[in-house]
């Protein structure tokens, strides 16, 4: 009886956490979708629509360190609460400033929270469940992302149609609220007090582990493929295959949530001893070999939709490996925050120059197919890199 009730903390746990991390998802996804009605309401140019896009990023790179040095003090449920508070108050301002401004200030104060619930939740995860469960639940919370993009690319076409973009932002305000309801009153209290405080030892620890840069630079590398897919894949799949912008954006869903199967796949495979490196070499390997076939050889539509959801389903192999990793690199839950902090810094550098680098490549050539074969050159680089992803002996 023991274990299950172990394991039903761990599920019940993980299972609110992944919704928090959905969140994040939602906010960052649900702009793709609300890009042509947003052009229309306010007028806003590709330069106005392109940092609207990249904002999160770019709060995320000003912000994690600050916000992972104080979340020790303060307490990481403390810090998550905050964050899913300024999550309700970002979608408020931009529904009630109904300007460019608003909306704008919106996405600033919706990149503070995505950034400090995404330092915060590993290191719940990692205090309150069990050690032998590390593998499945660092898996099922590396989805969060592809999770929240599939339900806003998904629900978004619903609710524009019926109340425009302010429809959206209501329905992530609402959700917000609920999901800080549920983690109130089911993720444990932090137990010490209260602090402001700055952890500049935590800093320098991880400044100084090999291991948190070599998955800072894989992640960002990751990052770099699955941001350009998921940002372009609607009018990579028109190009390529003919689609209607409606089956683009089909395709578009369907690989945002079979990436989160994906990312459940990985947690098992490291449940079962499989070592991180192995796991993202298969991963890349077969990365490699569906972009080639995307790219170079001219599919039917039907296959070409198929290897664009199969990439989906493969590339969630990655982020449970990589906060598996980083989850194991301490053996103190309340530096967490600064480590992934830390990992965080040197990934948006991927998340901030992939999109630009395709977009710029694809005006130049006006072809897709080369804008995609510049993803090759990082899936390489994830390589060359997967032999240094080994879990720490410390532990």
């Amino acid at each position: 009886m023991g274990d299950w009730h172990v394991l039903y903390r761990d599920v019940k746990l993980t299972s609110i956490v992944i919704l928090c991390g959905a969140l994040n998802g939602i906010n960052i996804a649900k702009l793709a979708p609300s890009i042509a009605v947003l052009s229309s309401d306010f007028d806003l140019s590709l330069a106005q629509i392109g940092l609207l896009g990249s904002m999160f990023t770019v709060i995320m790179v000003l912000t994690g360190v600050f916000i992972g040095g104080v979340t020790r003090r303060l307490g990481a449920k403390r810090v998550l609460m905050t964050a899913l508070v300024v999550a309700c108050v970002g979608n408020a301002v931009a529904i009630l400033g109904n300007t460019v401004g608003g909306l704008f200030a919106g996405r600033a104060i919706e990149g503070v929270s995505l950034i400090a619930i995404t330092l915060t939740a590993p290191a719940i995860l990692t205090r309150y469940t069990a050690p032998a469960h590390r593998g499945w639940v660092m898996g099922a919370w590396g989805g969060f992302m592809p999770l929240g993009n599939g339900l806003a690319i998904f629900g978004a076409s619903v609710l524009i149609a019926d109340g425009g973009w302010q429809m959206v932002w209501q329905a992530g305000m609402w959700f917000s609220v609920l999901i800080t309801l549920l983690a109130f009153c089911f993720i444990p209290k932090d137990p010490e007090p209260a602090r402001i405080w700055f952890d500049i030892r935590a800093l320098r620890d991880a400044m100084r582990m090999p291991l948190l840069a070599v998955i800072g630079i894989t992640f960002a590398c990751h990052s770099l493929i699955y941001q350009t897919l998921l940002q372009f894949m609607p009018l990579a799949a028109q190009s390529l295959g003919g689609f209607s912008p409606g089956e683009a954006a089909l395709i578009a869903g369907v690989f945002c949530v079979i990436n989160f199967f994906g990312n459940l796949a990985a947690g098992q495979f490291l449940q079962r001893g499989w070592s991180p490196a192995t796991i993202v070499s298969i991963v890349f390997s077969t990365i490699l070999l569906l972009l080639g076939a995307v790219s170079l050889v001219d599919l039917s539509p039907t296959i070409l939709a198929v290897c664009f959801i199969l990439i989906g389903l493969v590339s969630g192999g990655t982020p449970p490996v990589f906060f598996y990793l980083a989850s194991r690199s301490t053996s103190d839950p309340h530096d967490l925050p600064m480590f992934v902090a830390w990992v965080f810094q040197i990934q948006g550098l991927g998340m901030l120059v992939g999109p630009s680098l395709v977009s710029h490549v694809v005006d130049v050539t006006q072809s897709w197919a080369i804008g995609l074969l510049c993803l090759v050159p990082a899936c390489d680089a994830i390589l060359l890199l997967s032999r240094h992803l080994v879990v720490p002996q410390s532990r």
